[in-house]
């Protein structure tokens, strides 16, 4: 029977072969071509080799709340024909499709990606491991042995020394032993929930039988621990470390101690397993223990060779290990980092990623994605301490006083020195670590504290396990406008020297100007500047302020960091003075002001307005809840809410900005305009007491600012 013949009439009317090979990329792009009915059905039993392979994909690419949801209704299969491109030599022999189940929903069509379709030339084909029911070891092992002898980028670099009594997995004897002198590998899993009670766990009573030959034995070992031993045999590592076995749980110094060492042990692991799939430790890896779903076919149908891309499935309940907080940690730490997800495994290094088949090359270092600590899209180690803030607040803790710990090692290998961070924001970076917001605001910022950890409300940590990941605003930073002190504690920096050497190369362009209107303008308490724009230009503005103040240490220094009197803190109502002994208060002196909030036209975030009415600024990302509060019938518009200033940024003027932007520039006494237009970031507090709390972020325009009604007052920040 020829290739023809033995497709369906349906597959047949297709005329897959002119479409590929006749019809331009261009063209055929712009359609979308339905399948046979009925693809969707249990696994059919068909003759035709187009509808075998979809069917497949189809039943190992969604999950049962997927199909349940397609099913019942007059739903279509579709493909969508790609471009044709082979990577080696340019000819049109390689094609990618894409396949989707389309459905009605509401008055309109929802479509569920399926898959992707490797389409090639059966003459051009090449041999290509398939992806199977168990894993296939050739090509990732080949490119981890090319990375060990090759990449000197992925050599180790820890700073720091493996702990005191630093304990590994001997896979050979199968125990533990105490060593900090040996390559090992890592696994990075789920804990979940314990489905056995008689799983090992390293506590004072089992520590000592563990360490003995044979003491870890396979009856008692969690499944996913199990696995991973044998991923070591399979590659020749014969150390193996494991929080649940080498860390000692019931002791509290051997937890403390090791757990401040998290950034030296996964960056000094040889490889780090991850994984990735799976809803605890006895669920096993996937390949490995166990067989994979989700298998790679291909068929062969009118000359062309048609394979199923293997995915991972959207939206599936088991990917727990991409939604844990001290899993990304582990993974940024990591030079190699080698994953088991349910359907593949790839190995992903600090200069390439290799899949376990052929068909699903690519580069996940990108700014959205991307584990990796820094990478070129990062213009400082701001930026990437920014970046790594918004992954990880987007995941979970078990326990939100982790907060701090599960992402120490990441802050660490950023900023070095001790007590780089109050809780959790650089010190060197503190104004514009304080400029933190969340994405939607769908809860009420609290404060937590607990005997494991204090998580302040102006805290990125007060937010952590919520899921709502925290955001930074991509404006210039021009300087702060207050200072901020801890009342028992060295804070600011004891060396301000370091702040200045950092700062001052990450300062947006002309920072001496802008903070020279915000000094003239009065948002600098006690300083004057003599030069205003209206009688010179920016030039001689930036000469005279460089004079004055050599550098933004300088500045800070005669400007900024001024002593705030202890007679000057909040009294209770019995008038006595607050001492700040309470954890996590931060103070300082600032100019504040009452303003109202007011719906934007569109549906998210508010606006912040002056007493007239009219448009000043707005506040940072959705503010969902207190949209809803703000919007609702029964709110009182004429309310005013406090708001302090805290330092000084810039919005870029683009050729499409708003009107209402362009008139806020500041012009010189030449008609020059800036760049960027000042705003001040402010922050809307409430009050508990005499101590403030964080409720929004938000920006006023500068020269609205200065037109407002300010008072100078200490705030003592919880």
């Amino acid at each position: 029977m020829s290739q023809e013949e033995s497709i369906c009439d349906f597959c047949q009317h297709l005329r897959l072969k002119h479409l590929i090979r006749c019809v331009k990329p261009e063209t055929r792009m712009g359609f979308l071509f339905p399948l046979r009915k009925g693809l969707a059905e249990d696994y059919i039993v068909s003759k035709c080799p187009l509808c075998r392979i979809v069917n497949h994909m189809i039943v190992v690419g969604l999950i049962a709340e997927q199909l349940s949801e397609i099913k019942g209704t007059n739903y279509d299969i579709i493909l969508y024909l790609g471009p044709s491109q082979d990577p080696q030599s340019g000819a049109s022999s390689i094609l990618s499709a894409d396949i989707y189940a389309s459905y009605p929903e509401g008055d309109g069509m929802s479509n569920i990606w399926v898959g992707d379709l490797h389409i090639t030339d059966i003459n051009k084909s090449f041999a290509v491991p398939l992806v199977g029911e168990m894993m296939s070891w050739a090509r990732l092992e080949d490119k981890i042995n090319e990375c060990y002898e090759t990449h000197s980028e992925c050599q180790n670099e820890a700073r720091g020394c493996l702990p005191k009594g630093f304990r590994v997995i001997d896979v050979i004897r199968r125990c533990l032993v105490e060593t900090n002198e040996c390559r090992f590998v890592a696994l990075s899993y789920v804990w979940g929930l314990n489905t056995r009670s008689s799983l090992l766990t390293a506590s004072r009573a089992t520590i000592n039988g563990m360490k003995k030959e044979g003491g870890l034995p396979p009856l008692g070992m969690p499944r996913t621990i199990e696995d991973a031993i044998r991923v070591c045999v399979q590659l020749g590592q014969r150390y193996l470390w494991v929080d649940r076995l080498c860390i000692i749980q019931d002791d509290g110094e051997d937890k403390k101690n090791q757990i401040e060492v998290m950034e030296e042990i996964y960056s000094s692991a040889q490889l780090v397993l991850i994984a990735a799939y799976g809803d605890s430790m006895d669920f096993g890896i996937p390949g490995v223990g166990h067989l994979r779903k989700a298998v790679q076919h291909h068929e062969d149908i009118l000359g062309f060779r048609v394979t199923n891309v293997i995915r991972e499935v959207e939206d599936d309940p088991l990917n727990l290990w991409h939604t844990r907080g001290w899993t990304y940690q582990e993974a940024v730490l990591s030079r190699r980092r080698l994953y088991f997800t349910s359907t593949r495994a790839f190995f992903e290094c600090e200069q390439l990623m290799c899949q376990e088949d052929q068909f699903n090359e690519g580069n996940s270092h990108n700014e959205l994605t991307s584990t990796k600590l820094i990478i070129p899209e990062d213009n400082s180690r701001f930026q990437s301490f920014t970046r790594h803030l918004m992954h990880y607040t987007s995941r979970k803790l078990s326990y939100r006083s982790d907060a701090y710990n599960a992402l120490n090692g990441i802050l660490k290998s950023l900023y070095d020195g001790k007590n780089a961070f109050l809780y959790g924001l650089p010190q060197v970076d503190f104004d514009r670590a304080l400029l933190w917001y969340p994405d939607i605001g769908k809860n009420l910022i609290t404060r937590l504290e607990t005997q494991a950890a204090v998580l302040p409300t102006w805290s990125w940590s007060s937010v952590m396990s919520l899921s709502d990941h925290v955001q930074y605003q991509a404006t210039d930073f021009y300087g702060t406008l207050v200072p901020w002190y801890q009342i028992h504690g060295s804070f600011p920096p004891a060396s301000m020297e370091a702040v200045n050497t950092h700062l001052d190369s990450n300062m947006g362009d002309d920072w001496q100007v802008y903070m020279a209107i915000a000094c003239s303008d009065g948002c600098v308490e006690n300083v004057s500047f003599p030069f205003p724009l209206k009688t010179n230009n920016f030039s001689t503005v930036r000469r005279m302020f460089n004079t004055r103040w050599k550098d933004y240490y300088t500045f800070c220094k005669e400007t900024i960091l001024l002593a705030i009197k202890a007679t000057e803190y909040p009294q209770t109502k019995d008038g006595i003075i607050m001492d700040g002994t309470k954890p996590g208060v931060i103070v300082t002196r600032c100019q504040a002001t009452f303003l109202r909030l007011a719906p934007k036209s569109a549906t998210y975030s508010l606006n912040i307005v002056n007493s007239e009415g009219r448009r000043i600024g707005e506040l940072c990302g959705d503010a969902a809840k207190l949209r809803e509060e703000v919007t609702s019938p029964g709110y009182d518009k004429s309310v005013k809410l406090e708001f302090i200033a805290l330092s000084l940024s810039g919005e870029t003027i683009r050729a499409y900005s708003s009107e209402e932007l362009r008139a806020k520039k500041y012009f010189d006494i030449d008609g020059n305009s800036l760049a960027k237009v000042p705003i001040v970031n402010v922050l809307m507090i409430g009050w508990e007491g005499s101590f403030a709390h964080r409720q929004e972020l938000g920006w006023i325009y500068l020269i609205d600012w200065v037109n407002l009604h300010r008072e100078w007052k200490v705030v003592m920040l919880e």
